[in-house]
């Protein structure tokens, strides 16, 4: 059984969401480990686009996660560093942005990728499934529908 997490536990529900239509990574790391291993620091940006009938939520996601022995002293390493993860999710309206923070924390290195890819898993999966329910030729930007967010496809990523 896995560990539970506060910040992992409210990102994998959002991304489990039955209503979520569209997700992008606005900011991702795709060698997490090593810039961790050198800065005893990561994180990555996710946007969601959520459709309840005809009202549609747009959520913008950042975690960070930073040792607390990060960019002090001489380090060999920060396997076995504890550390916080700050979890911002910003909820984008028309009136503007609302601000909710979450903070969690993590023993070790070990633990914290544990947490990284059960979110990537997450993700991906999600992703693949809204990608395939998008007919050939159908797309509001050929192979990304997510521009629908107000997102431009230079600004994206990877994102359906």
């Amino acid at each position: 059984m896995y560990k539970s997490n506060i910040v992992l536990d409210k990102v994998l529900k959002l991304l489990n969401d039955p209503s979520l239509k569209g997700l992008a990574t606005l900011r991702h790391y795709p060698m997490e480990r090593q810039i961790y291993a050198r800065f005893g620091r990561c994180g990555f940006a996710i946007d969601l686009i959520f459709e309840k009938g005809r009202e549609k939520k747009h959520i913008s996601i950042l975690v960070e996660a930073m040792a607390y022995a990060s960019s002090k002293g001489i380090k060999t390493s920060y396997e076995k560093s504890r550390g916080i993860i700050t979890c911002i999710i910003a909820e984008i309206s028309r009136k503007g942005i609302r601000y909710k923070v979450i903070k969690s924390k993590y023993n070790n290195a070990k633990e914290l990728f544990t947490y990284v890819e059960r979110v990537r898993a997450s993700f991906y999966e999600r992703y693949r499934s809204l990608k395939q329910g998008i007919p050939p030729g159908k797309e509001a930007v050929p192979g990304e529908i997510f521009h629908i967010a107000g997102i431009p496809d230079t600004e994206l990523f990877l994102g359906v």
